[in-house]
């Protein structure tokens, strides 16, 4: 009886060993996985980087804000606006 609940305990514990050693390589595999998607939607984001700042460092700024009807203020005026509280003041 005891050699019978001693065959059974060894074969479960095979069985579990199988079952985590599946489980951790697949976890493996998975990460690998995400990790490259990552690093490919990192090199898409630098490219579109790259676009936005050669699209704003250069002259189509310019034709793109003509474009939708915006001027360029060299002389702007900022709006003040009064710095003392009327409940603290007093």
């Amino acid at each position: 009886m005891a050699l019978l609940a001693l065959s059974i305990a060894i074969l479960g514990g095979t069985f579990w060993l199988v079952v985590v050693y599946n489980q951790t390589v697949n976890t493996t595999h998975n990460i690998a996985a995400a990790k490259a998607q990552l690093d490919a939607i990192g090199s898409q984001n630098t490219a579109l980087n790259n676009q936005m700042v050669a699209t704003l460092n250069t002259s189509q700024a310019s034709a793109l804000a003509a474009q939708d009807g915006l001027v360029q203020d060299n002389k702007p005026q900022y709006i003040t606006i009064n710095n003392q509280w009327p409940i603290v003041s007093r």
